[in-house]
């Protein structure tokens, strides 16, 4: 199979994030009287989802875009705080600068799809130096004007932003959502790529082409799908 571009989540995908987002989330739960959640709950109901989609299916169906918001911002400000406060964490995973500096010396079309909003983009902008290999032209983030993962929204305009199609991309994702949302955007291929201690994100609705633990294998997976020789 010869494809043309790539698509990559972030969280969890090219940054292992996953410890510093269940921190935060068993810190909010309990603000709403619900129980902790556990990391197996987390990984098959939050990861790669909004803020807003997250407060409305598991706290408040009816909620306000105020009330959404709310919880996103405090969320969000406890995450980056234990990204901050855990430096030996808070780097992106084996293997994926290697991985985006070949893709850029090979001029392979390559477009960021991340569920976080612009504060955390910036964020990561800033304290992990994503401006290297991303910038408005290759990247979509959560702007509030398309439905979150699993919906395919994501996938599709992250692909119209390289001038391809989702057929025409290897997508690479960490979340049970957000590997849904590239099946049903039609995605060529999709590698999962998640930290090895977390529970697996498949279930008998996804599907994907291979798994992997790390990037440190992305020669060999990008030439299998024809976008390095």
């Amino acid at each position: 199979m010869t494809l043309k571009g790539v698509l990559f989540d972030f969280n969890g995908t090219l940054f292992f994030d996953n410890a510093m987002h269940i921190e935060a989330m068993r810190l909010m739960f309990p603000k709403y009287g619900l129980p902790v959640p556990t990391d197996d709950f987390l990984i098959r109901r939050c990861f790669g989802r909004t803020n807003a989609t997250i407060y409305r299916e598991n706290i408040k169906a009816d909620a306000t875009p105020l009330e959404t918001e709310a919880f996103g911002k405090q969320k969000e400000d406890l995450y980056r705080k234990f990204c901050l406060t855990h430096p030996e964490m808070f780097r992106l995973a084996d293997g994926a600068e290697e991985m985006l500096n070949a893709l850029q010396k090979a001029n392979v079309p390559f477009c960021l799809a991340t569920g976080s909003d612009w504060s955390n983009v910036s964020f990561y902008i800033e304290h992990l130096g994503l401006d290297r290999w991303f910038s408005t032209e290759n990247m979509v983030w959560d702007d509030g004007k398309y439905p979150g993962k699993p919906a395919p929204d994501i996938y599709r305009l992250a692909a119209a932003k390289l001038g391809l199609s989702p057929a025409e991309c290897l997508v690479y994702e960490d979340g049970t959502s957000g590997i849904l949302a590239a099946n049903r955007a039609g995605a060529g291929a999709v590698i999962a790529v998640y930290e090895e201690k977390y529970a697996s994100p498949l279930n008998e609705e996804t599907r994907v082409n291979a798994v992997y633990h790390d990037h440190r294998n992305w020669s060999k997976i990008l030439a299998e799908y024809g976008l390095l020789k």
